[in-house]
């Protein structure tokens, strides 16, 4: 090393503030290495004097220093600054530990340098980050030259300068890729959850493909994409492609091929390692040979493929490019995450579907049932109508002894059985959900009184007080379904008479919450309490808690009249909840049950409740209308034993009938203008009911007449009901007929609608 101070030249003298400055202003536009280069090399190294500048880097702890921009050369070709320069130069040690620039004129040390560049001077400055050595500044010159203080003073700050704005660089760096790998991360996270959720929201299954392959091609290049599962057949396990988008070998789509363990294509040697694979020009002949793997269809330039294994599926996803695009073992590893998940979308997707399938199955089997319970009850309504019928005509007439008993047996087993199918009727609606309620105005005390009419005569056969004791101080006008409310209380009573061989049956109704009955305020609702409480055998404490299972027997006596169902208090318990309330039981053998439950009721409008009720009159025979004539009634019924006995009951109430036994016959007789209304059965062969009521609802029109028709029907389902009116019917009765019934709808629609009388035909 050469003293400076007898250096032959001496450098110019430069304006420092100016050009650090220049250089502290300039830089910060500067984003990455090669920016700042190119601003050092135009802006700053021209203006350092006669010299060859370059800045040198080393990039990943490399052995070697390389120039940013190697731009420099003589005319004979030769580069004027030094092409790299090696890490573990002396003279790079001594700057490190010195951190001063260090000057190069002759000796052993330059001959590296002076060889190289056919420079005789030679300066190195350093650049430092903390104590390492991040790059370094090269002055070169030809000739001999004297370096002053002062312009070592300005490469030193000019050195400084640009190591900062390389840390800085470096930092900004590093929070860019934080930044590009946290949103890499999100974007990652956010597709492998939504691939997750594709099996909940695709429509079906080729959906479902699609909006994986969506989902893919935002993190991978998924141009061409595949997805193989592996299918078991009688001869062996297969590969079926069931969704296969490619540029070249889409006919792949839906194909399938067998698994060949000696000779496997790619997607099987995948599935036999139960491994990813990444296939890229450098490798792919090679794993290919050395693994006897079959290339099946056009050969890519990089394939990326990954099996899955969930639950019973599997199966292999993969991507692959023909040109230009190699993946990565990056992509490998990711590829690895996005098939499990996949899979998994795929496992639960097959899961959906078998549980849609399930509901379907199960809602097939829920139709059926409800029409198998339909037709049965309507071919057991059937013949049950003649049974009561004609035993009610039979006990109406002057028989004794024991043919009348005979006949009280007959009726009395007639009408168990007929409570036994409605009892499974109203179960199979509830369960079916297909039970709701009906809220109208009601009168309590006329409800209460009309379901334990019915239990009177039971109660009587055995000797039973049948009480009632309803608060004084509840209303009497109430809204809410008074006939599931009486259905509730006949089912409980009717329970506690069943069981009880002695003493008495009991129903209590009060008011719950505070006494009102001073405080003449309208009330929003009204809660009561209703409690059946009997004398019976009770029930054993390890047996109460099945009382309100479907088809359980309280007791296991073989006395006819404690058998039944087991669905009277089930009907009861739900009947209860649908109306808001709950059910609850406190029993001990061999002293009695008490079951008790609290429904809120609205107040009713007493006019209203009053003209319901009033409906409910039995039309009066012709008899005892004086001054009128009697109704003129067309009775369609294809059963000649219903027929013969609505005949007779309708006969015997001073109305004149005509019938018919089928359809046309109805329409032909329904020409006759005197006739005041039609009952209507329902299930005819040919032209049913409804058929036949839309034939003469057409054939209306034309003639301005409207003659009420009353569906007769051996269904009673809540549909039914509504099949019969959107036909055209105006009101409905449901087999067994009884007298009450025919006459409170008979009343009912012929209020609603006036007794029909001849129109003139409209005129076209």
């Amino acid at each position: 090393m050469k003293d400076i101070t007898k250096s032959l030249y001496t450098a110019p003298t430069l304006a420092i503030v100016e050009l650090v400055k220049e250089l502290t202003i300039g830089q910060r536009s500067s984003d990455t290495v090669d920016q700042l280069s190119d601003f050092l090399h135009s802006n700053i190294f021209p203006k350092l004097g006669p010299f060859f500048v370059e800045i040198y880097f080393r990039q990943n702890h490399a052995s070697r220093f390389t120039p940013a921009k190697p731009s420099c050369q003589s005319t004979n070709g030769q580069t004027n600054v030094p092409g790299t320069i090696a890490a573990n130069h002396p003279i790079l040690r001594q700057l490190t530990e010195s951190g001063a620039a260090v000057q190069l004129v002759g000796g052993a040390q330059s001959s590296l340098f002076a060889t190289e560049t056919n420079n005789t001077s030679h300066l190195l400055v350093p650049i430092l980050d903390g104590q390492a050595l991040s790059g370094l500044l090269y002055l070169g010159s030809p000739d001999p030259v004297s370096i002053t203080a002062e312009f070592l003073d300005t490469l030193q700050t000019i050195a400084a300068v640009i190591g900062s704005r390389l840390k800085s660089m470096a930092t900004i760096g590093q929070l860019q890729e934080s930044m590009h790998a946290l949103e890499y991360s999100d974007r990652l996270r956010t597709v492998l959850y939504e691939i997750s959720e594709q099996a909940h929201y695709s429509k079906n299954i080729d959906d479902l493909y699609a909006k994986l392959h969506q989902k893919v091609g935002r993190l991978l290049y998924a141009r061409n994409f595949f997805i193989a599962l592996v299918e078991e057949h009688p001869d062996g396990r297969y590969i079926k492609f069931p969704y296969f988008v490619d540029e070249i070998d889409a006919h792949f789509q839906g194909t399938e091929r067998k698994l060949d363990q000696k000779q496997c294509s790619i997607t099987g040697y995948l599935l036999k390692t139960r491994q990813p694979l990444l296939l890229t020009p450098t490798n792919f002949d090679q794993i290919c040979t050395e693994q006897g793997i079959e290339c099946v269809g056009a050969r890519p330039y990089s394939w990326l493929g990954a099996p899955f294994f969930v639950g019973h599926i599997s199966g292999v996803v993969a991507i692959q490019s023909y040109s230009k695009i190699i993946y990565t073992e990056k992509d490998k590893e990711l590829m690895a995450f996005v098939a499990r998940h996949i899979g998994d979308a795929l496992n639960r997707k097959r899961g959906v579907d078998e549980l849609q399938k399930a509901k379907e199955r199960a809602e097939r089997v829920e139709k059926n049932k409800s029409i198998f319970l339909a037709n049965m009850s309507h071919e057991i309504r059937t013949p049950m109508n003649g049974i009561l019928g004609l035993t009610d005509l039979v006990l109406h007439s002057d028989i004794s002894g024991q043919k009348r008993t005979y006949m009280e047996m007959i009726h009395s087993s007639a009408d168990r059985l007929l409570k036994l199918i409605n009892d499974i009727l109203d179960f199979s609606k509830i369960e079916a959900g297909k039970l709701e309620l009906n809220m109208a105005p009601f009168s309590l005390r006329e409800t209460i009184a009309g379901a334990l009419e019915i239990l009177a005569v039971s109660a009587s056969k055995k000797n039973i007080d049948l009480t009632v004791d309803c608060n004084e101080n509840i209303p009497d006008i109430l809204r809410g379904d008074a006939g599931k409310l009486s259905q509730i209380l006949i089912n409980l009573v009717g329970n506690g008479i069943k069981f009880t061989n002695a003493g008495k049956v009991g129903l209590t109704v009060l008011h719950e919450g505070r006494d009102r009955s001073q405080d003449s305020t309208p009330q929003d609702f009204i809660d009561l309490h209703f409690q059946i409480r009997d004398t019976g055998i009770g029930i054993p404490q390890e047996k109460i808690q099945n009382i309100f299972k479907a088809f359980s027997q309280i007791s296991t006596s073989q006395n006819a009249n404690q058998r039944g169902t087991g669905l009277g208090l089930v009907i009861a318990g739900e009947l209860v909840e649908m109306m808001g309330g709950k059910i609850c039981v406190d029993s001990k053998p061999e002293i009695g049950t008490t079951f008790y439950f609290t429904i809120r009721f609205a107040p009713g409008r007493t006019e209203s409740a009053e003209q319901s009720l009033k409906e409910k009159t039995i039309v009066p025979a012709a008899e005892d209308q004086p001054g009128r004539k009697p109704l003129h009634i067309l009775l369609v019924e294809d059963e000649y034993i219903n027929r013969t006995l609505a005949v007779t009951l309708l006969e015997r109430e001073g109305w004149q009938v005509t019938t018919a036994e089928n359809g046309l016959q109805a329409l032909e007789a329904a020409e006759d203008t005197s006739l005041d209304l039609i009952l209507m059965d329902v299930q005819m062969p040919g032209m049913d009911g409804h058929e036949t009521t839309r034939a003469i609802r057409r054939r209306e029109k034309n003639t301005g007449r409207h003659i009420p028709i009353i569906a007769m029907t051996a269904h009673a389902i809540e549909d039914d009901r509504e099949k019969c009116l959107a036909a055209g019917m105006d009101g409905y009765i449901t087999k067994p007929i009884r007298l009450d019934t025919i006459g409170y709808q008979i009343k009912k629609v012929l209020q609603s609608r006036p007794a029909c009388t001849q129109a003139k035909p409209q005129t076209p």
